[in-house]
């Protein structure tokens, strides 16, 4: 018996050992986010750490304890020892995988693995290509080093002596003792709850609390419950939640303010691929980096403060075009049976005469924007596929070639037309050739580089555009599917990660608007009764739509990140963490009367929409 329980001690030392080393090599991939914070708060880290790296050992452990405790009625025993080894060495493999994904994962999302992550399983390609925006030669030496280490350290310690005899009566007693004290280690204690994510998000910093959240336990969690069944954010009573959004977006008058010269111009919306706010001069951002697009501002309706409600493409489309925000740890266009139930403006559109075109070069399927498209209303789907690209990055042609295309589609395109054109070649990992204005290798400057890349392209297609008969009688709208990180490597929780641009620009434009400016808060889920709006086509049925054409319209924005949101008024911005269960950050100070107001909106807001996104059925 002594043996036996000296492995127990071992095995449980080894997994132990290994979470504390993948939390260093977490730690230290993404120091960057480490500045702010002191050495001490990095050592609680590993204290706020342990209770759930000994409930993720007591889950490796339980087949190796199992097999144990079935040696006690086998003589030969060498299966089972080879058993226990053969788990072991699996587990440490899944282990070291999930830890890599992770720490990859962060780097890019500001989160572990999660639902919204592991939907992306199902496009292998696009998982690859996203792959590459990370340093994966990188992650695969760490992968091998570590593997090689550990199995060493493994094989070399962790033997198995079952050769003892055990009385029966230690028997009887040993077994259910093990089960019993496993048990009580899965669940974190002896306390009315069982352990959860709170126990680790005890910090203002982000990167602290992922540190500390065990992947095998965070990945296991994610497996075993179901993220669409419960509404995880209820905060008040329903009705009085329902009450408190209500009044957040009533607007007390309409005063709207119509900007255009014709009816029903023809409507381009041009979505940049990540491109944040952060990189135009007029937006507060860095020179140099969109000069045209800076440039074009002093002919354009220029919204200062509009943010998107997501980070991810499907998030952006379904915010825009439906005006449903982005919501923490899920995606709605991927639930069949909830996105085709949303209010739809392309479909209203539609009914009002438009064509509907999509002007995209990559994989028109991806978390299935192809069906939404089509139940949409779009009739011309450009993809990678129905043309002659012929430049291409892993995620679509050049940006060049899309402009180009539509410009000599739309010719053809029956007017009024609502046409999207969606670029790519600003998508991660930033690895097209284009030219460097911005040097250096950091992944910054290859994302300035293409920004900058695609800011010409819009600059040649609008002059390209102008020779063209449609021109004249055309809205060209431009904004972005979602921002980035970059420039100013912003964490995924920031305001500043979310702002992005949005100009209404054309000969269609009254001239009393042309290089105006307007510092309404929104978010692009006012997109819808914004368009409608200045169309005069009704838009109610978008109730969390506000038409920032309207001066008395409530200012908010509000955004998701993977388990929190942000909330931006006039004289707040407040992020809360639903894991930590507190607030994050906050602008500036103010009484505390005021803060928890807004906070409790903020979490109404939450709840309400998890309330409606669950309402839809599958």
């Amino acid at each position: 018996m002594k043996n036996l329980l000296l492995f127990l001690l071992k095995l449980i030392g080894f997994w132990l050992l290994l979470f504390a080393l993948q939390h260093t090599f977490f730690l230290i991939y993404n120091h960057g986010e480490l500045k702010p914070t002191t050495f001490t708060e990095i050592l609680w880290s590993y204290y706020y750490a342990f209770a759930m790296d000994l409930a993720a050992t007591a889950f490796l452990i339980s087949i190796p304890i199992l097999l144990l405790l079935t040696s006690f009625f086998f003589k030969t025993k060498k299966w089972i020892v080879k058993s226990i080894h053969i788990v072991n060495y699996s587990l440490i493999v899944v282990c070291l995988f999930i830890t890599c994904v992770d720490t990859s994962l962060y780097s890019m999302w500001g989160s572990k693995i999660n639902s919204k992550a592991l939907s992306y399983a199902l496009y292998p390609g696009e998982m690859m290509q996203a792959a590459k925006a990370v340093p994966y030669w990188l992650f695969i030496l760490v992968f091998m080093v570590e593997g090689a280490v550990i199995f060493y350290l493994y094989k070399r310690y962790m033997k198995i002596d079952l050769s003892g005899k055990i009385h029966w009566g230690f028997k009887i007693i040993l077994a259910p003792l093990l089960l019993f004290l496993l048990v009580i280690a899965m669940r974190g204690g002896f306390q009315k709850f069982p352990l959860s994510k709170s126990w680790v998000y005890y910090s203002k910093y982000p990167v602290l609390n992922n540190a500390a959240l065990n992947g095998f336990w965070n990945f296991m969690e994610i497996i075993v419950i179901a993220d669409d069944t419960v509404n995880p954010y209820r905060y008040f009573a329903q009705e009085k939640a329902q009450g408190m959004v209500d009044a957040m977006q009533r607007s007390p008058r309409d005063s709207t303010a119509y900007i255009l010269t014709v009816a029903r111009p023809n409507i381009v919306l041009i979505l940049m691929e990540s491109v944040s706010a952060e990189c135009m001069t007029t937006l507060g951002g860095e020179a140099g980096i969109m000069p045209h697009l800076d440039s074009l501002t002093k002919q354009s309706l220029l919204f200062t403060k509009f943010y998107a409600n997501g980070f991810r493409t499907e998030q952006g489309l379904i915010s825009l075009l439906c005006g449903f925000p982005a919501q923490p740890k899920t995606t709605i266009l991927r639930k069949f049976g909830k996105f085709d139930k949303l209010t739809n403006m392309p479909k209203i559109l539609g009914n009002n005469g438009y064509s509907e075109n999509y002007y995209y070069s990559g994989d028109i399927q991806f978390a299935n924007t192809e069906a939404f498209l089509n139940l949409s209303g779009f009739t011309k789907i450009m993809n990678e596929t129905n043309y002659p690209w012929k430049k291409t990055t892993d995620w679509g042609a050049y940006d060049e070639e899309l402009f180009a295309c539509q410009a000599a589609e739309a010719a053809r395109d029956a007017q009024p037309f609502f046409s999207i054109i969606m670029t790519s070649t600003n998508h991660e990992p930033f690895d097209a050739t284009v030219e460097k204005v911005f040097g250096g290798n950091a992944d910054a400057d290859k994302y300035k580089n293409t920004v900058h890349y695609t800011d010409k392209c819009i600059a040649d297609y609008l002059r390209q555009a102008s020779r063209q008969p449609w021109f004249n009688n055309t809205l060209f709208i431009i904004t972005s599917d979602h921002a980035h990180s970059f420039p100013n490597a912003r964490t995924a929780n920031d305001a500043e990660r979310h702002h992005v641009p949005l100009l209404f620009y054309g000969k269609v434009l009254k001239p009393d608007y042309c290089g105006q400016v307007d510092s309404l808060i929104g978010s692009q889920i006012d997109f819808p009764a914004m368009l409608l709006g200045q169309l005069q086509l009704p838009h109610q049925e978008f109730v969390k739509s506000k038409n920032l054409f309207n001066v008395h319209t409530p200012q908010f924005a509000y955004y998701t990140f993977d388990n929190g949101f942000g909330i931006i008024t006039p004289q707040q911005t407040l992020v809360f963490d639903h894991d930590l269960n507190q607030v994050v950050y906050r602008k500036k100070k103010m009484s505390a009367a005021a803060d928890a107001m807004l906070l409790d909106n903020g979490k109404a807001y939450l709840q309400v929409l998890f309330e409606e996104y669950l309402r839809f059925n599958y």
